[in-house]
């Protein structure tokens, strides 16, 4: 009887043993890569969504999951640095802000998954083959189906009560999207008889020489980009130092003090992108999950400014406003 309580305790530490890898492998933390081309803050919208989100479906950050972060702070010449820094760290999936982002993990690495959370049009930029199905590692999220650059222009007309005729553009060269967005916009001004000049930043010491041509012009276009989003404040105090209205793509940029805004509810991709992340922790594989596209536009006023400017907001915006900054 002795003999065979001690083959069985036998057994039970050789079964033991032989399952411990096993159990360790299936009990190892999983690694999240964070990649941003903007600048870590104490409450950053687009992180703390994706961790929170995360957090609800059940990941529990140094626990069973580690998140590695790195960001840019607005210098888009880092990205390459920062992207291959992440791929050596061997995570399960790389999380990005934007294209620029994205595209910097691609060129390093064609199996690490990768899902973006804010891109124009990702099948143009070259990070998807389609929006139904992706292929490759790389999947993730839009700012909307389409450019809504020529709404844009109508909410700020709108806004100022009259035709416009003269209008810039304000975007950064360095941003993959920066291009496409142009053209969207450059294409509605001219459907619109609109004059419309091309002012590019690249560089946060640009920012004030920049606006030296702004003189005489009706409003002014703003791109959302990680170097934008740094400088919301200074664009805006820019702005509104020359009496300039403009109308930008994401309410963070209202915030800081901008006229009004235009464009998807980035907060909601980040949201969804846990989603994503999780399924692809579970097994899933970048080439299966569609990309999605936001569907929630959102426009956003601040009263203060317009009355800074002169301008007093039409009762027919604010009626239709999904946020108004007093």
């Amino acid at each position: 009887m002795r003999r065979r309580n001690v083959l069985t305790g036998a057994f039970a530490f050789t079964c033991g043993a032989s399952l411990s890898p096993i159990l360790a492998q299936t009990a190892r933390r999983k690694r999240v890569g964070y990649l941003s081309g903007g600048r870590a803050s104490p409450v950053d919208y687009t992180l703390d969504i994706l961790k929170a989100s995360l957090r609800d479906l059940g990941w529990r950050e140094n626990d069973t999951i580690d998140i590695d972060t790195r960001w840019a702070d607005g210098d888009s010449s880092r990205l390459a640095r920062l992207a291959s820094e992440l791929v050596h760290l061997r995570p399960d999936v790389i999380a990005t802000t934007g294209g620029s982002e994205a595209k910097a993990v691609q060129l390093i690495t064609s199996d690490i998954p990768i899902v973006f959370h804010m891109v124009a049009d990702p099948v143009t930029s070259g990070l998807v083959a389609s929006i139904s199905r992706p292929g490759g590692n790389t999947t993730g999220f839009t700012q909307g189906p389409q450019l809504v650059w020529s709404k844009r222009l109508g909410l700020l007309t709108e806004m100022l009560g009259h035709e416009v005729r003269h209008l810039a553009w304000l975007g950064n060269p360095g941003h993959s999207g920066s291009q496409l967005n142009w053209a969207d916009a450059n294409d509605a001004a001219a459907r619109l008889a609109i004059d419309l000049a091309k002012i590019d930043v690249g560089r946060a010491e640009d920012l004030d020489g920049a606006f030296k041509g702004v003189k005489g012009l009706d409003g002014l276009l703003v791109q959302w980009d990680f170097l934008f989003a740094i400088l919301s404040s200074q664009i805006a105090n820019l702005a509104a130092k020359h009496s300039l209205p403009a109308i930008y793509e994401n309410r963070a940029q209202v915030l800081a003090g901008g006229l009004m805004s235009y464009g998807g509810d980035l907060r909601e991709n980040f949201r969804q992108g846990a989603s994503y992340v999780d399924r692809i922790l579970k097994g899933a594989r970048p080439a299966d999950l569609p990309v999605i596209q936001a569907s929630r536009f959102e426009l956003v006023l601040n009263k203060g400014v317009a009355k800074t400017l002169g301008l007093t907001i039409p009762d027919s915006l604010i009626a239709r406003a999904d946020e108004v900054i007093e």
